[in-house]
C-alpha cells in the first residue's frame, strides 16, 4: 500500500528537493532542508490520512514541520519557515 507521505516526497522531489529516509524506532521519516512547499503543505492538510505536526528545536533535532502516517508509519520532514513560531 502506498502511503500518502510518498505522494508528498515525490511532489517535493519534483520541485529539486533533495530527502534522505531516516529510519527512526517508531517511524521512518523523510527528511528534507528548506521550509516545507506551500503545494505539499496543501496536499497534506487536503489528506485526511496524515496528521500535520510541528516540532521546536530540541538537543540535536532541528526545529521542523511535517505530516505523519501513523498507519504506515512513514512521515516526511521540512525545516519550520523562519516566521514560524516567532518565539522559536
Amino acid at each position: 500500500m502506498t502511503s500518502a507521505i510518498d505522494t508528498l516526497v515525490t511532489m517535493a522531489q519534483a520541485q529539486g528537493m533533495r530527502g534522505e529516509l531516516v529510519h527512526w524506532s517508531k517511524v521512518d521519516v523523510w527528511t528534507f532542508a528548506g521550509p516545507m512547499p506551500d503545494d505539499v503543505l496543501l496536499a497534506g492538510s487536503e489528506d485526511p490520512s496524515v496528521d500535520y505536526y510541528e516540532q521546536a528545536a530540541n538537543g540535536p533535532h532541528r526545529a521542523d514541520a511535517g505530516f505523519i502516517d501513523d498507519a504506515n508509519k512513514l512521515a516526511i520532514s521540512f525545516d519550520k519557515r523562519k516566521d514560524d513560531n516567532a518565539q522559536d
